[in-house]
């Protein structure tokens, strides 16, 4: 149980340190409809995060299992694909970021501007689709293979997947949660959040992905 925790961990934070459904949840709070168009998000968001986790910790367990000395090169050659996906986002996400630098004037994405308009359905379902992005379906890849595939338990496996979810949405869920509670303070909080993430996500999400992608990859080389 402690090695699965270990393995899922990291992953976790790079789904919670994702800059895009942190700055949907902030656009939606500061709506007219935030209080019920966000939490109808955020159930979006945790359905489509749990049943993703689900359904690969699901598929690694038609995988060999890994030997009694933890060597397993399929095991290890799919992490090494899973942390290499990572580190080229990390690239493609520095150069997005680059390119907005020297072009300022691209701003934020246009479906972005139209979120604030959003009710608590269709709210709904974007936060189930922003779970999907290519970069939340590689962590979430790699924790299904070190839930399912290293011989846990029915129960070890649903701890490790309520771990995984429950820290991955915390970014969003907690500022939710406070928002819906006290409205008026929040206010302030959210705008500044908004603020720092536009300036900074570029950076934030090239190191998270350069750093991810890294202990992936040492994972995967460790089974060889």
């Amino acid at each position: 149980m402690a090695a699965i925790i270990g393995h899922i961990l990291p992953l976790a934070l790079g789904v919670a340190l994702s800059s895009v459904p942190i700055v949907v949840m902030v656009l939606i709070l500061l709506s007219p409809r935030g209080r019920w168009s966000s939490l109808t998000y955020l159930i979006g968001a945790v359905i489509g995060l749990l049943g993703l986790t689900t359904l690969f910790s699901a598929i690694a367990t038609l995988l060999p299992p890994a030997p009694p000395e933890a060597k397993s090169p399929l095991i290890g050659t799919i992490e090494m694909l899973i942390g290499v996906g990572l580190l080229v986002l990390a690239a493609i996400r520095w150069r997005r970021g680059r390119r907005h630098e020297h072009n300022p004037a691209a701003g934020t994405p246009k479906w972005m501007s139209k979120v604030s308009s959003l009710g608590p359905i269709p709210s709904l379902g974007l936060g189930f689709i922003l779970m999907l992005r290519p970069k939340n379906l590689l962590f979430t890849l790699a924790a299904g293979v070190a839930i399912g595939a290293t011989g846990a338990t029915f129960a070890e496996a649903v701890v490790g997947i309520a771990v995984f979810v429950v820290l991955g949405i915390s970014t969003i869920a907690a500022p939710i949660i406070f928002a819906v509670a006290d409205p008026a303070r929040m206010r302030r909080p959210l705008e500044g959040t908004r603020e720092w993430i536009e300036r900074n996500s570029s950076t934030v999400t090239t190191v998270v992905l350069l750093v991810l992608g890294t202990v992936v990859v040492g994972s995967g080389l460790a089974h060889y």
